[in-house]
């Protein structure tokens, strides 16, 4: 992970006309900052994140088959960003389909 490479995030957003879509929300790395407390990533759409985590779901979700994470930061990469997209595609044309383990 370095500056310049992509990190993103699957959110459901509301749009004007009501309408309830998932999103693929991305955003440039514009700096790396190690110090005593770790090492954060920062970007100009998410806050400091935890380059630990960050690294964490996107092996996560390099090796998933059968589950995406949502409203977590994953580094996009050649693995993530088609994966990440083609579940944009299916899900808000099947938003009937989208479960959570969670519920």
């Amino acid at each position: 992970m370095k500056v310049g490479d992509y990190i993103g995030a699957l959110y459901k957003k509301t749009k004007p006309d009501g309408k309830e879509v998932w999103e693929l929300c991305e955003s440039k790395i514009t700096r790396i900052v190690q110090n005593t407390k770790g090492t954060r990533v920062y970007s100009k759409r998410f806050n400091a994140l935890d380059i630990d985590e960050i690294q964490s779901n996107t092996e996560m979700m390099e090796e998933a088959d059968n589950f995406i994470l949502v409203r977590e930061v994953v580094l996009l990469n050649e693995i993530t960003r088609p994966k990440y997209e083609r579940w944009v595609k299916w899900a808000n044309e099947n938003p009937d389909e989208v479960k959570s383990i969670l519920q």
